[in-house]
């Protein structure tokens, strides 16, 4: 096998200029943030999650690939404290792109008999296609499948030159890699034996060699050892079904019922971009030129490529609606093998300057134009979309330690995964509106978002009270208010309408550009009206900041509900200039009128509790 892959000195030189273009360009594009829609689910977070917690991924689980990406995972956590969790996930990818790559490379050099221009060209070409450029650097499993599939011809090519038994057994060991993996990789594996048997059709008549081959194929199979045992020890990650025993489970999720549903099983007219996606990822000319040169290196290498493209375009064309354009990859670098047969004989084709400065010119074309298409599209770092984290952050930063939070979805989604991946706040308890009940009975204190507060009573159908505890986080507890912060600097100042400021809080928050106002306000009687706040930040006699809600609890705990004694807390969040002085904070207490208008209840400046440094 070494000897069929032997590189030369310009060889080895290619291979590694190849690789180290191929890191830099997928390490500067490397996903390393989340969008809210990733969080709400998908393949890709599916991924993260298994990858982190050693969890089955989606059916089949994946066990290989999962169990190989947990010890990645951790691996660089532990040499890389500080490094972005999300980007070690999406470089998991990385590695399998780049073994990828090598293999291309290889087999090109080898088939186009030692044509650098040729391998070199055609390899970059194919990293910078977009689907193969996009897999390349976030986290999904699909680069590792073209690995896998070039792997496979790759032995397959081996024995064809030396034929070995070993050779057979390599081959049968990852047909069983690919059954413990991405079982769509084994549409290569009817073109593969129908290349050995028409050269050896003795084979079949060696049942010692049949059963090492199916011994090899087993071996793999043994991973899903790893996908029973997680799903025994978790039965919550088992998703959504009615199974009484953990082998229940495990039969039905092994059986892809999911996807086998999803595929369309129509014989309906072509659509959902199919065939069309496939001559734009790599070029009607790359399509061409392989098909040509599979004919060219013989009858028997036409059968394994050509059927292999077949049954892609027929799975293709069942799941068009589905993840078709994912499954395919492993697909195009077998053209691209093709494609460097055929620019090989041109090579030599007289007369052979002219051909050669052709052949390199429409390579270098070729793989400009597409890297200038693709790099937009592929570019996954620092997207302005990838802000899934950014509330999660925002309420880890106010939440007490070991806070119990109910949360909306997208925000317990976001404090999970900052929990799990990132080691960030995993001392909270996040919970939803169905353990709210229990939480508060059992005596529990509880912060919810006021995004959750919009909500929460009507679900638990309890008669839901709330205090601000900060700009995004409410205390809640059932007919009575919850106790306000005591850590005011307590005032007396009447505001009218039965209510008075007796404590507030101004001062600079945690971050270089924050401050934060804390009001309490207190019933001697209940108000008549429901009123409002405007709390303004002053530099000088200019006002450069302003915030109204309703008051107070960030506008949940309405003026007219409160009884006499009640006392109401009230949060506002400023992210200002750290080169702006903040010398007070005009309040003003409010009501909107009908004719649009404003009354004003009471107006005041507040001085700074803490000067800013």
């Amino acid at each position: 096998m070494m000897r069929f892959f032997s590189l030369d000195r310009r060889g080895l030189i290619g291979l590694i200029g190849l690789l180290a273009c191929a890191a830099i360009l997928y390490f500067v594009t490397l996903d390393n943030g989340i969008s809210p829609g990733d969080l709400m689910g998908g393949d890709l977070i599916t991924h993260q999650y298994a990858q982190v917690q050693a969890r089955p991924s989606n059916a089949p689980g994946y066990p290989l690939y999962t169990m190989g990406g947990w010890l990645w995972f951790h691996g660089w956590r532990l040499l890389l404290p500080g490094a972005n969790p999300t980007a070690i996930l999406s470089s998991y990818s990385t590695l399998w792109s780049l073994l990828s790559l090598a293999l291309l490379f290889m087999l090109l050099y080898k088939l186009t008999a030692k044509n650098l221009i040729v391998s070199f060209g055609l390899g970059a070409y194919y990293a910078v296609t977009y689907f193969f450029w996009y897999y390349s650097v976030t986290s999904e499993q699909y680069t590792s499948a073209v690995l896998l599939t070039l792997g496979i011809v790759a032995l397959a090519l081996a024995w064809d030159q030396a034929p070995k038994d070993a050779y057979l057994v390599g081959l049968a060991f990852l047909f069983g890699v690919a059954l413990a993996h991405l079982v769509t990789v084994l549409f290569v594996a009817p073109g593969v034996l129908a290349f050995v048997l028409t050269k050896q059709p003795d084979l079949l008549k060696r049942p010692k060699l049949i059963l090492k081959a199916i011994f090899a194929a087993l071996i793999p199979l043994l991973s899903y050892a790893f996908v029973y045992m997680r799903g025994a020890q978790h039965p919550e990650w088992r998703g959504q079904g009615d199974w009484t025993t953990a082998g229940q489970w495990f039969l039905d999720f092994i059986s892809t019922q999911q996807g086998r549903n999803e595929l369309t099983w129509a014989l309906s007219p072509l659509g959902g971009g199919f065939p069309e996606m496939v001559w734009a990822e790599i070029s009607i000319v790359i399509l061409a030129l392989g098909v040509v040169g599979w004919a060219l290196l013989g009858q028997r290498h036409l059968l394994l490529f050509g059927s292999t493209a077949i049954i892609y375009a027929l799975f293709s064309f069942i799941d068009r609606f589905g993840n078709w354009y994912q499954v395919i990859m492993p697909l195009y670098p077998l053209f691209l093998l093709g494609a460097g047969v055929s620019l090989a004989r041109l090579w030599r084709t007289r007369p052979q300057t002219l051909w050669r400065v052709a052949i390199t010119l429409g390579l270098l074309a070729l793989l400009v134009a597409k890297f200038i298409a693709t790099y937009p599209l592929a570019d996954q770092r620092n997207r302005t979309e990838d802000t899934a984290l950014d509330a999660g952050r925002a309420l880890a930063a106010e939440a007490p330690p070991e806070a119990i939070i109910l949360a909306e979805t997208g925000q317990r989604l976001a404090l999970d995964y900052l929990a799990i991946v990132w080691d960030e706040r995993d001392d909270l308890t996040i919970i939803n509106t169905k353990q709210l009940a229990n939480a508060l009975a059992a005596g529990e204190p509880v912060l919810v978002t006021k995004e959750a507060a919009v909500y929460a009573a009507r679900e638990t159908r309890l008669p839901l009270r709330y205090n601000s505890w900060g700009g995004d986080l409410l205390q809640v507890a059932t007919d009575r208010l919850p106790p306000p912060q005591s850590d005011l600097v307590a005032v007396d100042r009447m505001l009218g309408d039965g209510l008075r400021l007796v404590g507030y809080r101004l001062q600079p928050g945690d971050a270089p550009d924050a401050w934060e106002v804390d009001l309490a306000i207190k019933a001697d009687s209940q108000p008549i009206e429901d009123w409002a706040v405007s709390v303004r930040l002053l530099s000088g006699d200019a006002e450069i900041a302003q915030q109204d809600h309703p008051a107070p609890a960030l506008g949940f705990t309405p003026t007219s509900s409160l009884s006499s004694g009640d006392t109401a807390f009230d949060s506002f969040r400023f992210a200002i200039d750290p080169a702006r002085q903040i010398d007070a904070a005009r309040l003003i207490i409010y009501r909107p009128l009908p004719d649009g208008s404003f009354v004003n209840l009471a107006e005041f400046v507040l001085e700074p509790t803490i000067t800013q440094q």
